[in-house]
């Protein structure tokens, strides 16, 4: 069993034009949602193997949040160039890279390919189709692989769709 969270990084500033695209940090309300999202993964008693980031400075931030609200080490974030730039097949490609003792695996990415990409993994007759994952919003999918090299289209199970406003009961 395999389990996936794709994550779209929190809210970003745009306030100085000067920086480029990949320095972006967070807003003052990435900086708010991320710690938030973090502790509702981990109020889920999710446990981690890994937590991989897009090198974007926005993205990173939010990969530190959720490090630390799921008591994952920050300095063992993995950096993937592919999560920056990316197709689906980029990121189908980067994953099954990951060696298989690593059972679950956050990857914190960009729109729009991180909400095509869980579409693409989530199996059909679910009833889920996710228009796009807001900012800071988490897909989370199950798979019954031994391996992450057999990922394959629409072979995964919905689990949730978790983001900032949305409206939950305590878990």
């Amino acid at each position: 069993m395999k389990s996936l969270y794709l994550v779209r990084h929190a809210k970003s500033s745009w306030a100085d034009p000067s920086l480029a695209d990949k320095e972006r940090p967070l807003n003052k309300r990435g900086l708010r949602d991320a710690p938030l999202m973090g502790q509702r993964l981990a109020a889920r008693k999710v446990r981690v193997d890994a937590i991989w980031s897009s090198p974007a400075q926005r993205a990173l931030e939010t990969a530190h949040f959720f490090a630390s609200a799921l008591k994952y080490p920050r300095k063992s974030i993995e950096l993937h160039d592919r999560f920056y730039t990316n197709t689906i097949d980029d990121l189908l490609r980067e994953i099954r890279f990951c060696t298989d003792e690593i059972k679950s695996l956050v990857v914190v990415g960009h729109n729009p390919v991180i909400s095509e990409f869980a579409n693409f993994l989530i199996g059909h007759g679910k009833d889920v189709d996710i228009e796009s994952i807001p900012t800071c919003g988490i897909v989370a999918i199950d798979f019954e692989l031994p391996s992450w090299q057999l990922l394959r289209e629409q072979e995964g199970r919905f689990l949730f769709f978790d983001y900032p406003k949305k409206d939950i009961t305590p878990l």
